[in-house]
């Protein structure tokens, strides 16, 4: 028996899934605030729904972004968590993948799809994906960029071929629809954001990792600490530099004063 719990906290929707020998057992979805208020109850639902304990698993499926930070952090936080419990594999996929696996059934086959995710800051996480077979294959690197600069990586990445039989997916593709006319086919049909269903299927031709070395989100660009702060940021954002601490204030300060 094959079972896979899959988890997807890479956007505002927390998604998580139990499929068991090529079958959804359940999935479940939820927006949120923060991840941490829901999954783990959406995992044990998904876990009592097929009557199975983490130990009977096969894996666990994460989806590992790109997408929110802390959404990435907390999703993967807990699936770790639950992995090194009972000694579960682990399966970190591709979030953009994710949402290009479910994605093909509302296209042709031979379609190059764009998963495209909002990422704020006005910009957009990009993965280009192609079907090899039966297989879902990236064809460019996945990356951060502005919506505006999506054609000129299009043009670098595709050829004229692949071009024309584009077709973009995601809550970015959404987002920035007026801006990106033209470029490809908009898939309003398919899910906007990337399914733990999806992720639980994609694990299934995928390796595990080692839980405490190898497993990490994938972030694409710096977390928002990094850029404000590209040196690091010693003692704080409120620091006491250039005053003298209150200790040395201290040490100094002669008997009586």
């Amino acid at each position: 028996m094959s079972a896979i719990l899959a988890v997807e906290t890479s956007t505002l929707i927390a998604s998580v899934a139990l499929v068991r020998d090529g079958t959804v057992v359940l999935a479940r979805e939820s927006g949120v605030n923060t991840h941490s208020e829901t999954l783990l109850a959406l995992i044990d639902e998904c876990l009592g729904a097929g009557d199975l304990t983490l130990g009977e698993l096969t894996t666990i499926a994460v989806g590992a972004g790109p997408g929110s930070f802390t959404g990435l952090r907390i999703g993967m936080a807990t699936v770790k968590g639950l992995c090194f419990a009972v000694d579960t594999p682990l399966t970190p996929v591709s979030s953009l993948a994710a949402l290009a696996y479910d994605a093909q059934p509302h296209c042709a086959a031979d379609s190059v799809i764009a998963s495209v995710l909002d990422a704020r800051r006005k910009e957009i996480f990009v993965g280009l994906f192609a079907r090899k077979g039966e297989r879902l294959v990236s064809i460019a690197e996945e990356q951060v960029l502005a919506p505006n600069a999506l054609p000129e990586l299009l043009v670098r990445e595709l050829s004229d071929s692949q071009r024309s039989r584009l077709v973009l997916v995601g809550d970015g593709a959404g987002k920035y629809a007026e801006l990106l006319a033209g470029l490809g086919t908009l898939l309003g049909k398919a899910p906007q954001t990337p399914t733990a269903s999806a992720v639980a299927f994609l694990a299934q031709d995928l390796p595990p990792v080692d839980v405490l070395a190898s497993a990490k989100p994938t972030y694409v660009r710096l977390p928002e600490a990094e850029l404000k702060f590209p040196d690091g940021n010693t003692g704080g954002t409120f620091s006491m530099q250039g005053r003298p601490s209150r200790t040395k204030a201290a040490a100094e300060r002669k008997p009586g004063k």
